[in-house]
């Protein structure tokens, strides 16, 4: 895998298809270092947050997203998910190696893990995961 490279989770598969809004949910973003993706057994926030990340500027329990919308797109026959570009003012010199996105249910044990994407160390500055300018997620018929 290599930096911006995103992983569904089964768990999130699962999720998207079973009463989730797009649009509307709550959803966080978090970041994580020696962790490594299982998308069989990583189901909740609670199976993975031992690995969340703890630098200076970060806040445990990561962000929540906004600008959430998933929209028709009629050119490229297609739905898609996009969100705000998820930006943190200043985190430590350290290592980071995944953003997982979850779906915020008010616990752990019960917030399905959607996505991993794979990140880069910060630098001790601005940390910004920068998105397709198409969304993070598509949806469209096989071919």
């Amino acid at each position: 895998m290599a930096v911006g490279d995103v992983t569904v989770m089964n768990r999130g598969k699962f999720t998207f298809g079973n009463n989730l809004n797009l649009a509307t949910d709550t959803f966080r973003c978090y970041l994580l270092a020696g962790w490594t993706p299982n998308i069989d057994t990583h189901h909740f926030l609670s199976d993975i947050v031992s690995n969340e990340i703890s630098l200076t500027g970060y806040t445990a329990g990561g962000i929540t997203l906004s600008s959430l919308s998933w929209t028709e797109n009629d050119t490229d026959d297609r739905s898609q998910w996009d969100f705000a570009n998820p930006n943190w003012a200043s985190i430590a010199t350290g290592t980071i190696q995944y953003a997982a996105i979850v779906k915020w249910t008010g616990s752990a044990s019960t917030s399905p893990v959607l996505l991993a994407i794979e990140v880069s160390n910060s630098n001790g500055q601005s940390y910004t995961i920068t998105l397709p300018a198409t969304g993070i997620l598509h949806v469209r018929q096989a071919a």
